[in-house]
C-alpha cells in the first residue's frame, strides 16, 4: 500500500514539474500599452507596411519614418502638416 502511495506522489510531482517547465517556456503577445507593444523600430526602419507581409524582428520592411495617430495627437497641433513638422522638422509639407 505504501509503495502505491509513493508511486502516485512521484508521478504527481513529475507531472507538476513538466507542467511548470512548459508554462515557463510559453510566450504570449504583449499586452496593449505595455513597453513591448509600443516599442518602435530604429530610426529610419519601418517595421510594417500596408501589405501586412511578415517581417523578421531584425529586418526592416521599408526605409523612412512612421507616425501613429497618437504621435500626431501628442504634438498638440490641430493640423496634420503642423503636427508632422513638430514631430520631424525635416518634413516638408506642401499645399494647403
Amino acid at each position: 500500500m505504501a509503495g502505491n502511495v509513493i508511486t502516485v506522489l512521484k508521478n504527481s510531482l513529475a507531472g507538476a514539474a513538466v507542467i511548470a517547465a512548459l508554462a515557463a517556456c510559453a510566450t504570449s503577445a504583449p499586452l496593449p500599452g505595455s513597453a513591448a507593444a509600443v516599442a518602435k523600430p530604429p530610426v529610419g526602419c519601418v517595421s510594417a507596411t500596408a501589405t501586412h507581409l511578415p517581417v523578421r524582428s531584425d529586418e526592416c520592411a521599408g526605409v523612412g519614418s512612421t507616425y501613429t495617430r497618437q504621435d500626431l495627437d501628442r504634438t498638440g497641433q490641430v493640423d496634420t502638416p503642423d503636427a508632422l513638422r513638430a514631430l520631424d522638422p525635416s518634413v516638408r509639407v506642401h499645399g494647403p
